[in-house]
């Protein structure tokens, strides 16, 4: 009797999810987890199809995972299911991990672990696999309650709650103290210090020059000088945090806000590890925007300004005017100028800022075009360095009196301003002005019963159209108005402060002269790839 054929089983998908909540020695590593879950799909016969990583995430905390993305996909029917190196990469939140693992399972998905072989498809398996994960959440809430036990036995000491070298500040008098430029910072000396008795103490010392700044902004903050000012006057003298970074008003405001340069330690007096710590000399909370949730409580490190400053500090925080201001600062020089062409061929898609990680584990600096995430663009990410250096050329070209591409913008201009019709704004502002004031007249007459309902609702309702109608040649007319190109002073002044600025200033600087960067696909760091449309060259209908 001849044998029936039977078709070959089709592989199953799977994407790969790793987490790893903070780096230390003995976490289990990406690579790891990766290389098992591998070996694991080599050995199944399923298929690996992508690998996401949520790194720096603790378990407990699902609000920026990806896992509600890999559940999307499945439905979507891109994917077979989830393998991860163990379940309790899922989150240490029994609750959340068990909601998730339903909802992927109830669309026909599947979650599988690399190194815990249960079979999820009988009650035996999914009891185990509910027990690990009650497991993790103990594990999770067990380390908790030992780091809240570490903070109080820190503060009966008079240290905040972590070892970090505080701004101003370093460790003792006798280990190194690295450049903030330095490779990785403060970090490098850490075997070196955790050797030295004094270091140990955790009693921070006042740090030459920082420590120095750190007073010195206390003490004209309180006498009244503007925040701008002494952040400005401390980046001259070379001063940056001990990451590298150059240091902004708010960042400053932040560090004068923790009080730990007047000798304070700053604490949360709800905290559940803390409640019965405070002891009765703790400053009160003074109500002033984010720390009016923290009280303040005397450390056991040295001040470096007087009680007075901190006083006097704190009565400025607090008299403060809040603004109302919806402006959000740029983190990044380019915010907002980045556009994909290769998505639209006229105008081009937004891009955002991003990072990724190479396949050597290197973190790079990106920008993302929008589209990526719908699947609508394939374009290769662009580099934040390429383009910030792509900036810097484009400054310094037109710095230059006889650089090419001043030669050509300023021919470009000459005939535009050819062509241009008669700038009549002038003309339409003052009409908008006269309309606008013929208005407030009628009013003023309505109300002085000078004329009737009747007659001042018709002659409204006509010269708010004549108004609307103003407006709109006003802004055809502006839209029209000659294009200028600055000059060359313009841009060499800008180079000299570039360095000293903050992102957000150097954005706004650069939108006075870029319409657009314009990002095509091609090699990461190929300069090449970008073209900046200078505001003088934007399209007429943009």
């Amino acid at each position: 009797m001849p044998q029936l054929s039977t078709l070959p089983r089709p592989k199953q998908r799977l994407i790969t999810y790793i987490r790893v909540s903070t780096a230390r020695e003995d976490m289990i590593s990406p690579e790891l987890q990766e290389h098992t879950c591998r070996k694991y799909a080599e050995a199944a016969g399923a298929t690996i199809i992508d690998v996401l990583s949520d790194l720096d995430l603790s378990g407990k905390d699902f609000a920026r995972r990806k896992i509600g993305s890999i559940i999307a996909r499945v439905a979507a029917g891109e994917a077979d299911g989830v393998l991860v190196y163990r379940y309790d990469r899922f989150g240490r939140n029994i609750e959340l991990s068990l909601t998730n693992l339903r909802a992927l399972e109830s669309i026909g998905g599947v979650a599988q672990s690399a190194t815990e072989h249960f079979d999820t498809s009988t009650a035996a398996g999914r009891f185990a696999r509910t027990n690990m994960l009650g497991v993790a959440e103990f594990q999770r809430e067990l380390i908790g309650e030992n780091w809240m036990s570490t903070h109080a036995s820190r503060l009966r000491k008079g240290l905040p709650h972590h070892g970090a070298p505080r701004f101003g500040y370093w460790y003792c008098d006798t280990c190194p103290m690295p450049e903030p430029r330095s490779p990785r910072g403060v970090r490098r000396e850490r075997q070196q210090r955790q050797k030295c008795e004094k270091c140990k103490a955790g009693i921070q010392i006042p740090r030459p020059v920082y420590g120095e700044a750190l007073g010195y902004s206390f003490e004209e903050f309180a006498s009244g000088s503007p925040l701008s000012r002494i952040t400005h006057e401390i980046r001259l003298e070379g001063i940056r945090s001990y990451s590298g970074k150059i240091i902004t008003d708010q960042h400053l405001l932040a560090i004068l806000d923790t009080g730990f340069g007047a000798g304070y330690i700053r604490v949360t007096p709800d905290a559940q590890s803390w409640a019965d710590e405070l002891p009765e000399s703790a400053v009160a909370p003074i109500g002033i925007r984010k720390i009016d949730r923290f009280s303040w409580i005397p450390g056991a490190h040295e001040a470096v300004t007087s009680e007075s400053n901190w006083e006097a500090f704190l009565e400025r925080r607090k008299a403060r005017p809040r603004r109302a201001s919806h402006k959000t600062r740029a983190k990044y020089q380019a915010s907002g100028l980045v556009f994909c062409i290769d998505c639209e061929e006229s105008y081009g898609v937004p891009m955002t800022a991003g990072s990724s990680r190479g396949a050597g584990g290197g973190k790079y600096l990106t920008w993302r075009c929008s589209n990526i995430r719908t699947g609508l663009c394939n374009h290769s990410t662009a580099s934040r360095e390429a383009v910030d250096e792509a900036i810097k050329r484009f400054l310094v070209e037109y710095a230059t009196d006889d650089s090419a591409a001043r030669r050509v913008a300023e021919e470009t201009l000459d005939q535009a301003r050819a062509q241009q019709p008669p700038d009549d704004s002038a003309h339409w502002q003052a009409e908008v002005e006269r309309l606008e004031r013929m208005n407030s007249n009628l009013i003023r007459m309505r109300m002085a019963e000078q004329i009737t309902e009747n007659e001042f609702l018709t002659q409204r309702d006509e010269t708010a159209n004549e108004i609307a109608e103003a407006k709109g040649r006003l802004a055809q007319a502006r839209a029209h108005e000659n294009p200028v190109l600055p000059g060359t002073e313009v841009f060499r002044g800008l180079l000299a402060e570039w360095e000293d600025l903050d992102a957000d200033t150097r954005r706004a600087a650069l939108k006075k002269v870029v319409w657009r960067i314009l990002a095509k696909k091609g090699d990461f760091h190929d300069l090449n790839r970008y073209k900046i449309i200078p505001r003088w060259e934007m399209p007429s209908d943009a």
